[in-house]
């Protein structure tokens, strides 16, 4: 074998290379963001201006270094990394808004029925619950967005064509959950749901080829827990939120103070989703995602194998 092939593939850089340079770009942008992020800190000292500065400005170079991506080696728009506004893309977003609210409305009714968690209102003001949650609500949408582009976006195409459907998911699932290894209050059992809670996130984008219905139901998981229930959200407490909660005893249940994330009934939600999201016959990839990820290119060959679930086909898009 010449260096050539080590590197090349039908005159194109490899995908497991591909995937390696795409991580370096990953980093590249968390630190130019976070630089960014210093500056407007400077201007506008506080935590809401740093992380949403942060969090756009890091979505902002993930897209930009990714279009590169695609251009150069897939000759393809940024859409193909799952982001394109085909004509079921709203349909995709709303079904992980409801997939990712049920497990989460599941696991709080649970914790309440159970007795192990006691809920009450939160007597804020009106103006201070629209203008807190509407912000968190544009932060938690962002930095969802941002997560899933990192570990089911390029990266983790790259990794499907190169180890496979189950090697890309155990991988990717495996560095998000280490990915939470700082954060606060974490367990064992925090972590093996972090990276349980891949594979899920994973079989929505494989079913689709599109990034929607994963960021929709990360979204909603994380903005329910935290600014509705206000539970801990991965070790973080918000400062605000719609109802308070007590928690008692049964953290191998309830995550205690980590949250709902470091305990079984987390675990039994996920679960769930997963077995829902790999059987179901209505979630399947759209006529466009088809087109635009395994149409005439160079990485359509080994790209249009990657099937996870037999099944009716591409969903066929209504005339305009």
């Amino acid at each position: 074998m010449t260096w050539e092939d080590l590197f090349l593939l039908d005159g194109n850089l490899r995908p497991v290379w591909r995937f390696f340079l795409s991580v370096v770009l990953v980093l590249l942008a968390y630190v130019v963001a976070y630089l960014l992020a210093g500056e407007v800190w400077r201007l506008i000292p506080g935590a809401g201006a740093w992380y949403g500065s942060l969090f756009l400005f890091e979505l902002l170079a993930l897209l930009g270094f990714f279009t590169i991506m695609t251009r150069v080696f897939e000759q393809k728009p940024l859409g193909v990394v799952g982001l394109a506004f085909h004509p079921y893309w709203v349909k995709e977003l709303c079904v992980g808004l409801g997939i990712g609210g049920i497990m989460m409305v599941s696991v709080g009714g649970a914790e309440a029925l159970s007795g192990l968690a006691r809920f009450a209102r939160n007597p804020l003001p009106a103006r201070v619950e629209l203008a807190y949650g509407s912000g968190l609500f544009l932060l938690l949408l962002i930095s969802a967005t941002n997560e899933e582009l990192v570990f089911r976006g390029y990266p983790f195409q790259k990794l499907v064509e190169s180890l496979g459907p189950l090697g890309a998911v155990g991988l990717s699932s495996a560095i998000f959950g280490l990915a939470h290894l700082g954060n606060s209050h974490h367990t064992w059992f925090s972590t093996a749901n972090t990276v349980l809670v891949g594979i899920p996130l994973s079989i929505a984008y494989l079913r689709t080829r599109a990034l929607w219905m994963p960021v929709g139901i990360h979204f909603t998981w994380n903005y329910l827990q935290g600014f509705v229930f206000g539970f801990p959200v991965s070790g973080y407490t918000f400062s605000h939120s719609l109802l308070t909660v007590r928690v008692h005893d049964a953290a191998w249940l309830t995550g205690a103070a980590y949250g709902p994330e470091g305990g079984l009934l987390a675990t039994i939600a996920i679960m769930g989703a997963a077995i829902y999201l790999f059987l179901s016959p209505r979630i399947r990839i759209s006529e466009t995602m088809k087109q635009l990820v395994f149409g005439p290119s160079r990485d359509a060959a080994p790209s249009e194998a990657v099937h996870i679930v037999p099944g009716p086909g591409p969903e066929k898009e209504r005339p305009a």
